[in-house]
């Protein structure tokens, strides 16, 4: 099991999620980083940390957060699903909004939903341009349908999607919002989904030409592309994650779009089953792409560098603070959660704390705010019942030491 170099004895903490159990390491990280590594200034004020935030009475039996975004101080939104009954999984579940104001977390008003199901997605890039994604609750996948919705300042309503309009099943797993414009990415069956919203309508995009190509990849099986994660600096410079596999590749995979179309990005690894599932980042200058079982890349202008020793459990998600650290949650089967950051040139390790009634948790989403220290995680806590119910959490972070890259 790897290691996490940490500043604090890394604190594990029971989750509902599955993936590999974190490892632990009181060690300190060097004053010196590893050559390539940014380095950092830690002050002597006490440890930042963790804490868990207030949120409002959600309905039971079981309620999720999935996913958060912030885009100043006082303006954040955390999605999910509120009312789940494991014994009735087809017909309950309502889609849930969460808002922030710089105080409290409240619960947001959504136009009328017909359809039980619950929000895993939400993106924005101003105050008045927030968009989410959800799909319906069913017995089986291919009944499942995608919604789209979108917040103007003012009030949410939702925006006809294209893949929502077959009746086959389409898995949405990124979403990413700047300038105005939206993409959306997923997988329907072999093939891949690139939407992007210009304002007015979707437009449709096609994959690279090596997720497209006939042909058989490494072991015969059919070649292929998988899009879990998108993130986009400007219109013409968007980037997403997955995998992919075909002749003489098979292994983790970058996809750029540059406004002409999508190519493939090797990262310099091959012959691995394996997949990112977040990307983040403040800029294409500095990117970051994390999986399971340890997989953390970082990108600096074009090169890419595998990261060692990076937490060797399930990685859902991974978000930069406004001194372009990262920060990444790892999820393991204990059930436990845990947050690390990257800084000397090592993970560092931070609580996570979670409900005393619980007994264990999981986490989602990370998100940072551009120009403030603060920074949200959702997700949620087992609870002690028969049958295991969960609760939505959120945590914040309370800031202690600075740790700032010096270039």
């Amino acid at each position: 099991m790897r290691k996490i170099a940490v500043a604090l004895a890394f604190v594990l903490l029971a989750s509902g999620c599955t993936g590999e159990r974190a490892g632990t390491s009181t060690s300190q990280p060097s004053a010196t980083a590893a050559t390539g590594s940014p380095e950092a200034v830690i002050t002597n004020a006490p440890p930042p940390a963790w804490r868990l935030a207030t949120l409002p009475e959600l309905a039971g039996p079981t309620s999720v957060l999935w996913d958060v975004v912030s885009v100043d101080a006082t303006h954040a939104w955390a999605v999910g699903s509120e009312g789940y009954s494991p014994d009735r999984p087809d017909d309950t579940g309502s889609p849930l909004i969460l808002q922030w104001d710089g105080t409290r977390w409240a619960r947001a008003a959504l136009p009328a939903i017909a359809w039980h199901g619950r929000i895993d997605l939400v993106a924005a890039d101003s105050p008045s341009n927030v968009w989410a994604v959800g799909s319906t609750a069913a017995a089986n996948p291919e009944d499942q349908v995608s919604h789209v919705l979108h917040y103007d300042g003012t009030a949410w309503r939702e925006v006809p999607f294209p893949q929502s309009m077959s009746k086959s099943y389409a898995l949405i797993t990124g979403l990413t919002v700047v300038g105005g414009q939206t993409w959306v990415v997923g997988n329907h069956q072999s093939d891949v989904i690139i939407e992007q919203w210009d304002g007015r309508s979707w437009r449709s995009h096609q994959s690279p030409a090596e997720c497209r190509t006939g042909g058989t990849s490494l072991g015969g099986m059919p070649n292929f592309c998988t899009f879990t994660a998108i993130r986009a600096f400007g219109p013409d410079d968007v980037w997403a994650a997955g995998n992919g596999a075909w002749k003489g590749f098979k292994g983790p995979l970058l996809f750029h779009w540059s406004g002409s179309g999508w190519r493939t990005v090797r990262v310099g690894i091959n012959d691995q089953e394996s997949s990112f599932k977040a990307l983040g980042g403040r800029s294409s200058g500095e990117l970051w792409a994390v999986g399971d079982n340890g997989l953390a890349v970082r990108g600096r202008g074009g090169s890419f560098e595998v990261l060692p020793d990076a937490p060797g459990g399930a990685l859902p998600d991974v978000a930069t603070d406004p001194a372009g650290v990262p920060w990444l949650i790892e999820n393991s089967p204990a059930p436990s959660a845990a947050l690390a950051a990257y800084s000397t040139g090592a993970w560092v390790g931070m609580p996570a704390p979670q409900p005393q009634d619980a007994v264990g948790m999981s986490l989602h989403g990370i998100a940072g705010t551009p120009g403030s220290t603060l920074m949200f995680a959702v997700g949620a806590a087992d609870l002690p019942t028969n049958p295991r119910h969960l609760r939505a959490v959120m945590l914040e972070y309370v800031p202690g030491p600075s740790i700032e890259p010096r270039v």
